[in-house]
């Protein structure tokens, strides 16, 4: 194809390869913007219209889960479980 376009006066200067880095940004600079839109309607229509409600909630428990792995991470030394560890602390 770029044989054709030579006769033309064409000449290929860009070069044909992405990187992982670029293919990284690309996917942001695409998704970043439209992501809250695909979610937005479904959590509106679930939570009767209350979003805010519904993302703080949804926080509340992501904070509770990263805590709770932050503490069985310190108590990975243990080989029978969280609280058989946690009641020996």
């Amino acid at each position: 194809m770029t044989q054709d376009l030579e006769k033309f006066g064409y000449k290929q200067e860009l070069k044909r390869a992405l990187t992982l880095k670029d293919l990284i940004i690309y996917g942001l600079i695409f998704m970043v913007p439209i992501a809250p839109w695909g979610i937005y309607g479904v959590v509106a229509d679930i939570s009767n219209g209350m979003v805010p409600l519904a993302y703080l909630i949804g926080m509340v428990a992501m904070i509770f889960t990263a805590l709770s792995y932050s503490r069985g991470r310190s108590l990975s030394h243990c080989r029978f479980g969280l609280f058989l560890c946690a009641a020996g602390d």
